[in-house]
């Protein structure tokens, strides 16, 4: 415990070092100068020559403020998708919100997902990987401790998942009951956090994996009941409650709309329906379906 606490001591101080943008107006000296840095940086990173050279990462901190969205922020600080996602650990555009602090790099790119060693070979690893000058990475230990590869962007998989096209509805039929966010506790009756969304079906009503993965759990859980959790790509997986019954068993891989168990009522429910989860690195998520019910 108190190693843990000595860690967060020393990222927050680290955290409180880096300064805020104020604005993201046009007119911001700072802003301008955090644009021509990524220019530069991204004009090298592209260009492959070894006669010029980036400028050195840093950070700033921007606080969102009321009537902001992911795609404005992104536009005026000169950043893309890729970067502002993944040095943010977004899943989502949604993940924004009024008074979130988020990092902004004066460089674009995005954090390799692999634990590559912070010496030459892991430098030889990543040139060979992405087909770069192996002094273009950087191995950025202010506050991620992994390596950086300025220019690159993300990959199908993970856009997939930032757009909501990874997953589709787990039910053919049905309605939503209760949505993510916060509502009326059923049995309290007091305001809570509801993590999920509720999909009122009648009992034995097909449930469908929402996207491809490994059943890491497939059993009765406390107040889930029966509860099925798919792990998925980078870090997300999602969470199936209050079943009839489970069709699959742990360990096993299964496809994007594959029929994994049925609508029920088990556990602290009030009545037949599926409780559906997503998360990414156990921190739940505002589910968004391809196909919107």
């Amino acid at each position: 415990m108190k190693i843990l606490f000595l860690i967060l001591l020393f990222y927050n101080s680290i955290f409180s070092e880096i300064p805020f943008l104020e604005s993201i107006d046009y007119d911001n000296p700072d802003l301008k100068k955090l644009r021509e840095d990524i220019k530069h940086n991204l004009r090298v990173s592209k260009s492959f020559k070894k006669n010029e050279t980036l400028v050195p990462i840093r950070f700033i901190k921007y606080k969102v403020k009321e009537g902001e969205n992911f795609f404005k922020i992104m536009t005026r600080t000169g950043m893309d998708i890729d970067t502002l996602s993944s040095v943010n650990s977004l899943s989502s555009p949604q993940d924004i919100y009024t008074g979130m602090i988020l990092l902004i790099p004066n460089m674009r790119g995005i954090y390799d997902s692999e634990e590559i060693p912070n010496n030459e070979k892991g430098r030889a690893r990543l040139a060979k990987k992405y087909n770069m000058d192996e002094s273009l990475f950087i191995f950025e230990d202010k506050i991620r401790n992994e390596w950086l590869v300025p220019g690159r962007t993300l990959g199908k998989i993970e856009k997939s998942f930032f757009y909501g096209l990874a997953f589709i509805p787990p039910l053919k039929t049905g309605f939503i009951t209760s949505n993510y966010g916060t509502r009326t506790d059923p049995f309290t009756l007091k305001k809570t956090f509801h993590g999920g969304m509720d999909i009122a079906a009648y009992e034995g009503t097909p449930v469908y994996a929402a996207a491809s993965g490994e059943v890491r759990f497939a059993k009765e859980k406390g107040g889930y009941g029966n509860l099925i959790v798919l792990r998925h790509n980078l870090g997300f997986e999602t969470r199936y409650g209050h079943l009839s019954k489970i069709l699959v068993d742990k360990g096993v891989k299964v496809q994007k709309g594959e029929l994994i168990g049925k609508v029920g009522s088990t556990g602290r429910s009030t009545g037949n329906h599926l409780h559906f989860e997503v998360r990414r690195f156990s921190k739940n998520q505002k589910p968004e379906f391809y196909k919107h019910m």
